[in-house]
């Protein structure tokens, strides 16, 4: 361990972060919630699913985005592109398709049974000719503008986007530019909701300092630690609007007789390193509500997102998604099964921590939050949130 690991060398670094305590208003302010939807989530790249999600032409899912009242239809047209619209029918607005995912090469809406194409256009009106002036051609569904990066799906709701999504993603991009993701499938996925603001669930994620009070029965002894028992940065990065950090696992951590099982003998399982991975987590957050996570489980890298939905000024839906690559060996699918339980039993308690957080802001007891060097990326994240609601 340096001596820089001792020292507030993130503020020495990073000086234009600053270090004074940040206003809890935002977290609980109607009046604020309303600048985010109009001025981040109407003007964002967001991360809606990924193109495993949808293989086959015809494959669809809905991804509703509460915050803009929004219902997005993402669906591969039969010319295997991936584009979103607006969940609405041309004729009377009725909602096209309903919650979920499935497979359909024409899409008919369930109240006057005007019928569409998987690209979007208007091919069927019952009683055409009774219309006025009418040229289907010109009412199909209404596009929203629809990219892909690595395979993850990204839409925004915005009329002119003012980047591409590649620009928009910049420094992360760079970083991340032919990761393997597309060799590690889906394990598993789940989605809570909770009664909290959704920064307040992001500043949790944003940190290693919680660990040894709040994980200290499940991951507070697996990182490395400075000489007061705190967990520690290896690396912290701003890339514009996102940033990275990471870490090391610690060389003290309790071996069971399970672990030593499991992870002490890997002789059998090939490895699959992630050359693009800083430590043996590294945690990307994508401005404004995705965190993409690599880890370390043995041999092998694994990938966790996160996406947090924003309901209301006090309610968030959190999505949780694990990728694996598909296991080589018994024991790299136990160490699989393992890792997914042992992160999934952490995020649990992040659930009920957010929610004691949300309820403490919410008293107003207190008018700011105080924030050590370490919890420097909560400091950037505000900044990026502060820049783009003072945008008109």
């Amino acid at each position: 361990m340096t001596g820089m690991d001792e020292k507030r060398h993130w503020a020495e670094q990073y000086p234009w972060l600053g270090t004074a305590p940040l206003p809890t208003e935002p977290y609980v302010s109607e009046k604020y919630f309303a600048l985010e939807r109009e001025r981040v989530f109407r003007r964002c790249w967001l991360n809606v699913g990924r193109i495993e999600d949808i293989p086959e032409a015809g494959d669809y899912f809905v991804r509703e985005i509460d915050i803009c009242g929004a219902s997005v239809l993402v669906i591969r047209g039969t010319d295997g592109i991936v584009r979103g619209f607006h969940n609405v029918c041309s004729h009377r607005h009725y909602r096209l398709v309903p919650d979920g995912r499935g497979c359909r090469r024409t899409l008919r809406c369930p109240f006057h049974n005007w019928t569409y194409d998987s690209e979007g256009t208007l091919v069927h009106v019952p009683d055409e000719h009774k219309f006025h002036d009418f040229d289907k051609r010109n009412h199909g569904l209404t596009p929203v503008h629809t990219d892909t990066w690595e395979g993850f799906i990204f839409v925004h709701l915005g009329d002119n986007p003012a980047a591409n999504l590649r620009e928009y993603l910049g420094g992360v991009a760079d970083r991340l530019d032919g990761c393997p993701f597309h060799e590690m499938k889906l394990f598993q996925s789940y989605r809570v909701e909770e009664q909290a603001n959704w920064k307040v669930m992001l500043d949790a994620q944003n940190e290693l300092y919680h660990l040894p009070g709040q994980h200290r029965w499940t991951l507070g002894s697996a990182f490395a630690k400075n000489s007061s028992t705190g967990s520690r940065f290896r690396e912290f990065t701003p890339y514009g609007h996102h940033n990275s950090w990471s870490g090391e696992y610690g060389l003290s951590q309790k071996l069971t007789p399970l672990k030593i099982v499991l992870f002490l003998n890997n002789d059998d399982t090939p490895e699959f390193p992630i050359d693009h991975q800083s430590g043996d987590m590294e945690h990307f957050n994508l401005f404004p509500n995705m965190v993409l996570t690599l880890y370390r489980v043995g041999r092998s890298s694994s990938c966790i997102t996160y996406n947090l939905w924003p309901v209301a000024v006090d309610r968030t839906i959190w999505e949780i998604r694990f990728y694996f690559r598909e296991a080589s060996s018994v024991r790299e699918r136990l160490q699989q099964e393992y890792f997914k339980c042992l992160i999934r039993e952490t995020l649990q308690e992040d659930s009920a921590a957010h929610e004691e957080v949300h309820a403490g802001v919410a008293s107003r007891a207190k008018q700011h939050i105080l924030l050590s060097d370490d919890e420097a990326p909560i400091r950037h994240f505000r900044k990026v949130l502060e820049h783009h609601i003072a945008l008109r």
